[in-house]
């Protein structure tokens, strides 16, 4: 899922197995299969470079250590964004929807997707099963994927999902949690088919698309930093395999 809004989300991943993004960021940088480290190895490559030492001590009072670097790298991700049409329409401009988004808005919401996408970020509050009224099949939802049931080991919790937020939903394709949907208009027949027990025409899914161009927001302008120089002290990079 996008970093795009994530700060809006009630919890981090599919299966929100991360409260909040302090704790997503921790995720990957210990992944085997992503950055693969450890704590105590980015915070001694942290502390090797004066210029990081400098700002963790101006922004923390305990300065360098493995959890600050996740609250600054929270901080950031709480900067990314996007305000979009449907917001200046929110907020009163009956011009910055289409006739079309207008009509697909209305769609939505008397068909009943706002039942789990909505709030701020359209989505990303709550947790739904994938499949209430029909569940997919395996090339939309693998078998061996049962979302929250990884987090909590309650059988209830089997295919069950948090909802997706919807903001910019029409950059973020492949679809679902195979990455075999690249079509939204796809997308949106069978979530409604599988939450809804709603067959839409092409012309109703064709508005409820149109609705959801108007979350593509503005992305947040990012200047990239010229990072701190590695000095003698510098950890290298090992060839070693972490444990999963």
């Amino acid at each position: 899922p996008t970093a795009l809004n994530a700060v809006f989300n009630v919890a981090q991943f599919w299966d929100g197995r991360a409260d909040d993004l302090k704790a997503q960021a921790k995720g990957p940088i210990q992944a085997g299969v992503e950055m693969a480290n450890t704590p105590a190895n980015v915070e001694a490559t942290l502390a090797s470079m004066p210029q990081y030492v400098s700002m963790f001590e101006a922004s923390f009072d305990d300065g360098v250590n493995f959890d600050n670097m996740a609250k600054a790298i929270e901080a950031f991700e709480a900067t990314l964004i996007t305000p979009a049409p449907f917001d200046a329409y929110l907020n009163g401009d009956e011009a910055a929807l289409s006739p079309d988004q207008k009509a697909g808005l209305k769609l939505f919401i008397d068909k009943g997707c706002v039942s789990c996408h909505a709030g701020i970020n359209v989505g990303g509050e709550a947790y739904f099963p994938f499949g209430l009224i029909e569940k997919p099949g395996a090339d939309v939802l693998p078998e061996g994927d049962k979302g929250r049931f990884a987090v909590t080991n309650t059988a209830d919790d089997a295919y069950v999902f948090r909802a997706s937020p919807l903001r910019n939903i029409a950059l973020t394709a492949p679809y679902f949690h195979s990455g075999k949907v690249w079509d939204l208009k796809v997308a949106v027949e069978i979530m409604a088919e599988s939450q809804l027990g709603e067959e839409l025409s092409g012309e109703e899914a064709d508005m409820i698309v149109a609705f959801l161009d108007s979350l593509t927001g503005k992305l947040p302008e990012i200047t990239t930093p010229v990072l701190p120089p590695e000095t003698a002290t510098t950890p290298r990079p090992t060839a070693d395999v972490l444990p999963q």
